[in-house]
């Protein structure tokens, strides 16, 4: 029962600050969207993502994904550049792809997905030269 002297437990999304995605299936906040799609003949699949990637919304990418692994796209290309914050469910989805020799290829690396990146995977390697390659042989040691 609700009256002005007993509230409701939950209020509508309108109330409580949310504005939803109106025909998504599940009526989840804004969140992510595949931006772009385009897959080659080479075995390539390139995807650009726009938003937020967390577990209530990573559900279509995970879904796009497992069909092309499963019609034998070996490799993704991903754009996150329009990515504003992702978490570990995105990590999950990439996981799986890069089982069984699928290569991955991050680019448009926002700060959100570097974060991200690093935990996942650590730093990148370095590229430039040790520190003492370029001292010759009297800077190491006998």
């Amino acid at each position: 029962m609700t009256n002005t002297s007993n509230p409701p437990i939950l209020s509508t999304p309108s109330a409580a600050g949310l504005t939803r995605c109106e025909g998504s299936a599940d009526a989840a906040p804004h969140g992510i969207s595949v931006y772009s799609f385009a897959a080659s003949a080479e075995g390539t699949v390139r995807i650009a993502l726009r938003g937020e990637v967390d577990h209530y919304n990573a559900g279509p990418l995970r879904l796009l994904l497992t069909a092309a692994r499963r019609i034998g796209y070996r490799r993704l290309v991903l754009d996150t550049s329009l990515v504003t914050f992702a978490d570990s469910a995105l990590l999950r989805i990439l996981r799986g792809w890069t089982g069984q020799g699928r290569r991955l290829r991050l680019t448009g690396v926002t700060p959100a997905m570097e974060r991200l990146r690093v935990a996942a995977w650590g730093p990148p390697p370095t590229t430039g030269r040790r520190a003492d390659a370029g001292k010759g042989l009297a800077g190491r040691q006998a």
